[in-house]
């Protein structure tokens, strides 16, 4: 929930950062950035809270909040996100987009990557670049097992 926060503060502030006066004795953009955190926060707690299964999607939706202000702010195109149905499109548009690309990706390399390669491939590296460099050997240096295969190698 704090990562929400955070972001929330950002966009907010990011959205309203070219504007230069003081409310309450604080930069307007710091106080929408808090209005934006406390709104935030209070509407992703009562939506995870009672639909539990949406806080992939708050989380996704605060992340392209936090691209879309930098974009604005970016560009300089203030008049997009002065409309909120344009704004809301495009924040919750760019959010089922990251969804559903990252659900694509899981499809197609399977529900959980499998690195249990490396260590062969850091073996095997060593044991080939093993040749280039032979000044470990006459220096006391330590040769250990590596079974990077079906039969055991020595790695310098």
């Amino acid at each position: 929930m704090s990562l929400i926060a955070a972001l929330a503060f950002a966009s907010g502030f990011t959205l309203y950062s070219h504007i230069e006066a003081t409310r309450f004795g604080l930069p307007v953009p710091v106080v929408i950035g808090l209005i934006y955190m406390a709104v935030i926060v209070c509407a992703t707690a009562l939506s995870t809270y009672f639909l539990p299964g949406l806080r992939r999607v708050t989380d996704t939706v605060a992340m392209t909040r936090l691209a879309f202000a930098l974009w604005v702010a970016g560009t300089q195109s203030h008049e997009i996100a002065a409309s909120p149905t344009i704004s809301a499109a495009i924040v919750v548009g760019g959010a089922i987009f990251v969804l559903q690309t990252g659900s694509l990706v899981q499809k197609l390399a399977g529900n959980r990557p499998d690195f249990g390669f490396v260590p062969h491939i850091v073996g095997n590296t060593r044991l080939f670049l093993a040749w280039l460099d032979n000044a470990c050997e006459y220096q006391g240096a330590r040769v250990q097992p590596v079974f990077a295969g079906k039969t055991p190698r020595t790695v310098v």
